[in-house]
């Protein structure tokens, strides 16, 4: 087959995969493709390389299931548009399976092993091993050709559902790395990592469709903490012993393990009635502020009962803390870079919070006493600030700070901030 005879496959089957219904039948009776769409540059090509092209297609034709329309200027010239009402031939001439059978054959493999895990799960409240099989009942309803385009093939599909079927033995998923996991299931170390790629769009669907969906949050090969200081103990789910950090020392805390707690309360009341935490920007700035004071009482730091590293934008175990805290009842500050970005971050603690929050030492007089040594912003930092809504400019302090950083073009690092001033 002449290149040109494979490109013109292509293109009708590129055509195909974009218009297929999901499931089911085919509803489109023929494709239909504009000359212009397979040879773009048709007009400047070679002489050589339009004959090639216009042969190639001609050959298609007489094999019966390519039709050509020709430009009115003449036949044989130039080719307006190319039509294919035979589908299994198209793949078939391209040496491929037909998508429509392939769909069929593993929406019927999907069906039947959810039938023989429904056999086999547990009855009760709602568990993994029912979401497993809502969501393979949904995979099965919606699986289609364009899936197959994707790199669905059958393979592929059964070890997704191999993973799946490890929910109805959770044991297989304790004391195990990603990795050795994929190594256990497949022989493979990569594959399930390749695996959760190519699902990822499938599953993000499920869940907008409110389909039950198994968490596979723990495959992910990412490890977000924080770290968290103050005189606080957690409590946590199912009645296990709290966790009490009397000496106020900083702490790391995973992801993982904030999922396990459900409030925090105060050891000490510190301000009163009013549980209060500082979220802080940055490392350096956190780690002097939120370390135990040693040498006397700053008026102005004791009046937090703990202090929470962001880490910039807050990552999920920040904001996982976040919100505990806000269900927990405290107040919200925060300090922060004096610069576009410093006051989205306080912007995107106010939304995860869900409450208000009130900066700390980010407004127009403390950014004029530290101007002598801001830094530059360029364009692209400067246009951060159209990100900055309305009901976050209100805040006290904030509408003013916004403005000398549009009249400066600078930003003040936190970092060169005294906080006990």
């Amino acid at each position: 087959m002449s290149f040109w005879e494979n490109k013109i496959l292509g293109a009708f089957i590129c055509h195909y995969f974009a218009s297929v219904p999901k499931t089911g039948e085919e509803k489109r009776s023929h494709l239909r493709l504009r000359g212009v769409e397979v040879f773009p540059d048709f007009d400047a090509a070679p002489p050589d390389e339009k004959e090639s092209y216009l042969e190639a297609a001609e050959a298609l034709e007489l094999k019966g299931f390519v039709k050509i329309r020709w430009e009115k200027r003449g036949k044989g010239e130039r080719i307006k548009t190319l039509s294919c009402d035979d589908f299994e031939q198209l793949f078939a001439e391209a040496g491929k399976t037909y998508p429509q059978a392939v769909a069929q054959t593993i929406r019927t493999m999907i069906r039947d092993r959810a039938e023989k895990l429904r056999s086999v799960a547990g009855y009760g409240p709602p568990d993994p091993e029912k979401e497993v099989i809502a969501f393979l009942d949904y995979f099965s309803d919606n699986f289609g050709p364009r899936e197959t385009a994707q790199g669905m093939d059958q393979k592929t599909v059964d070890d997704f559902i191999r993973l799946l079927e490890v929910f109805f033995d959770p044991s297989q998923l304790e004391k195990i790395s990603t990795r050795a996991l994929s190594i256990l299931l497949y022989r493979d170390s990569k594959r399930l990592e390749d695996i959760l790629g190519l699902f990822s769009l499938t599953i993000s669907r499920a869940k907008r469709r409110d389909v039950p969906v198994p968490s596979l949050s723990f495959l992910e090969r990412s490890y977000p903490d924080t770290m968290i200081s103050g005189k606080i103990m957690f409590e946590y789910k199912d009645n296990k012993p709290p966790l009490i950090n009397a000496p106020g020392l900083i702490l790391g805390l995973p992801l993982e393990s904030i999922g396990e707690m459900k409030n925090i309360k105060t050891i000490t009341g510190q301000g009163g009635s009013e549980r209060s935490v500082l979220t802080i920007e940055n490392k350096e700035t956190f780690y002097a502020l939120g370390s135990p004071q040693k040498y006397g009482e700053s008026k102005k730091l004791s009046c937090y009962d703990c202090f929470l590293y962001t880490g910039g934008y807050p990552n999920r175990a920040a904001a996982a803390l976040v919100r505990l805290l806000a269900v927990s009842g405290f107040s919200f500050y925060h300090a922060g870079d004096l610069d576009p970005d410093g006051v989205l971050i306080l912007q995107n603690i106010l939304d995860i919070a869900e409450r208000p929050v009130r900066p700390v030492m980010m407004n127009a007089a403390v950014f004029d006493r530290y101007l002598p040594w801001a830094r530059s912003l360029n364009k692209g930092s400067l246009r951060q600030l159209e990100k900055i809504r309305e009901d976050t400019r209100i805040i006290p302090g904030l509408a003013a700070l916004i403005s000398r950083i549009e009249e400066t073009s600078c930003g003040v690092e936190q970092e060169i901030i005294d906080y006990r001033a």
